[in-house]
């Protein structure tokens, strides 16, 4: 082997073996998930937030300052998004919800759930976007925590018993939307 073809060799090795050192610890790819939730003030903690266990519940309030009670919603399909007012493909799903939301029957309720975003900025935002559907505020992102979003935006949808149904990571299409909520029976 040529001294340049070794060089190039153990030069690709260190790249890689960089790379994957950070995708592990960095990205959180190598952490073990063991079910637990640091405590958060006010919310029940589950086992798991995923889906086919029961949605975790949570209180937090909306632009109006109103307390909005998960559990409050039982008996109802409940989607909820969790959104940032900096993520391109958020303000792309926005119009998809408000629709629906203009649409919806008494079966369903969606919920947007800001993450730790000031209310000055959300509510410029919800302005903007002109939306009507419940924008919730969850100041130091807990509740994203507690259902483990790790990234923007995620889409939850929870079942009239509580369950998580589906989780959707990234932007959602507005035939995405329908299928899982048709499958469902929302619009029933």
């Amino acid at each position: 082997m040529k001294r340049n073809d070794f060089l190039v060799l153990a030069a690709g090795l260190l790249v890689g073996a960089g790379l994957a050192v950070f995708i592990y610890f960095v990205l959180d790819i190598g952490k073990k998930d063991d079910g637990n939730v640091e405590e958060i003030t006010g919310v029940n903690l589950p086992e798991s937030a995923s889906v086919g266990s029961s949605a975790p519940d949570f209180e937090l309030v909306n632009l109006e300052n109103e307390t909005v009670r998960l559990s409050e919603l039982q008996g109802k399909i409940v989607v909820l998004n969790f959104w940032a007012t900096w993520c391109e493909p958020c303000k792309i799903e926005m119009p998809f919800f408000e629709q629906l939301h203009q649409n919806k029957s008494d079966n369903f309720e969606i919920l947007g759930i800001n993450f730790d975003e000031p209310p000055p900025q959300v509510q410029q935002f919800v302005d903007e976007y002109n939306l009507h559907f419940p924008i919730l505020l969850d100041p130091g992102g807990n509740i994203q925590k507690l259902y483990r979003v790790r990234g923007y935006p995620t889409t939850l949808i929870v079942d009239n018993n509580g369950i998580i149904r589906y989780h959707h990571i990234g932007l959602i299409t507005e035939e995405q939307l329908d299928h899982y909520l048709v499958e469902m029976g929302a619009f029933e």
